[in-house]
């Protein structure tokens, strides 16, 4: 239960930037290089990593919440791409198993659609699991922090209470950057230049809220200087354990996304929209 005076300062976080973008993504789906464009984006000047993260690992509260929401990191310095004035919009970044049941609170924060990110689970399950194995960590972590049911619940709650959202591939916006991110400016009514889609390198920033320990997560990403293409391998389903439900969690969390894809929410590529204008030229009304 959320009080009336921790609902005030979540107010005044709203008041005082001029818009909040929302990104939700499972581990693992590109989501610091998508969110790593917007940081080129001229309106956007402040971007807040993970602001749940604190809560889930280390058992803070709202209030931690709010601070790190008040206290973004500056991209002022950092951008690359920014022609002309810049505006005093926030771009938050989370992952559906830190918001959790706070879901609800982190979508009033924003007017525009909220973003959620995919890629095929056994890409981002297994990516996982081999960064967890790279730091000592148990591979198997728990099965909650892939996001798949939660990111499906959370897309549920958004039809439910009519809060607009899209839905967007890693494979899509990594390997057609240009016309998946005209789209997606276009539906956040936001400008778009293909100078968004390079910047300058800055493993120097850091945007680690658990002291160091997500560092490595983040370094290739900081490190880059744009997009890189999808050229990974999808490994078979009988590759992951069948230890703790794992490998029929995987099975699970595909149909979850064979459904988001299909979704109509979801931004298309070029060939897609091109194949849809044929149907419809082909098969008008159906």
């Amino acid at each position: 239960m959320i009080t009336p005076s921790t609902q005030a300062k979540f107010t005044e976080i709203i008041d005082h930037y001029d818009d909040i973008y929302v990104i939700v993504s499972p581990p693992r789906c590109s989501s610091t290089a998508f969110a790593r464009v917007f940081w080129e984006q001229p309106s956007v000047r402040y971007y807040c990593h993970e602001p749940f993260e604190g809560m889930y690992f280390m058992g803070q509260n709202l209030n931690n919440v709010i601070d790190n929401m008040r206290t973004p990191l500056d991209l002022l310095d950092i951008k690359s791409y920014s022609p002309g004035d810049i505006g005093n919009d926030l771009v938050i970044k989370e992952m559906p198993y830190q918001v959790g049941q706070n879901f609800p609170l982190l979508t009033s924060l924003t007017r525009k659609p909220v973003i959620f990110l995919t890629r095929d689970p056994r890409q981002n399950i297994a990516s996982r699991m081999a960064k967890k194995k790279e730091v000592g960590d148990n591979p198997l972590f728990p099965l909650v922090e892939t996001g798949w049911k939660l990111i499906a619940d959370q897309i549920e709650h958004c039809k439910e209470y009519q809060i607009p959202y899209i839905i967007v591939d890693a494979k899509d916006f990594r390997n057609q950057p240009i016309p998946i991110f005209k789209q997606i400016c276009e539906r956040l009514d936001l400008p778009f230049n293909e100078g968004m889609l390079s910047w300058n390198a800055r493993p120097d920033v850091d945007i680690d809220n658990l002291d160091g320990d997500h560092h490595h997560l983040y370094q290739e990403v900081l490190s880059s200087t744009g997009l890189f293409a999808d050229k990974d391998t999808i490994p078979a389903l009988d590759s992951f354990p069948t230890e703790n439900g794992y490998r029929h969690h995987v099975r699970q969390s595909l149909r979850i996304y064979e459904q988001l894809q299909a979704s109509s929410a979801r931004v298309r590529t070029s060939a897609e929209n091109s194949r849809q204008r044929y149907q419809e030229r082909i098969y008008p009304g159906d």
